[in-house]
């Protein structure tokens, strides 16, 4: 597609360039990837914590166990977050 102005502004506007040239599309692929697996755990670490709370008994193992999930949950978020801003 190759669209001019008419008259002195001879202008060439696209000139067989993609929207790849405008928009770093590998970022917005990495901030999807990266949205999308953060919900799922998020979801996956709630349902964890949901069961537990459900299925055992108030003691030091049910304690330990919801202080491990929010842990591992902690340490995805910050592993993300470092992954998607070293590759930016």
């Amino acid at each position: 597609m190759r669209a001019v102005f008419p008259g002195p502004f001879r202008q060439v506007l696209f000139e067989g360039h993609g929207i790849a040239t405008w928009v770093n599309l590998d970022a917005i692929k990495l901030l999807t990837h990266h949205t999308s697996a953060v919900i799922v755990a998020v979801v996956m670490f709630w349902l964890v914590g949901y069961v537990v709370q459900r299925l055992l008994p108030e003691g030091l193992i049910r304690h330990c166990v919801l202080w491990i999930d929010e842990f591992v949950l902690l340490c995805l978020f910050i592993y993300f977050a470092y992954e998607l801003l070293t590759y930016l």
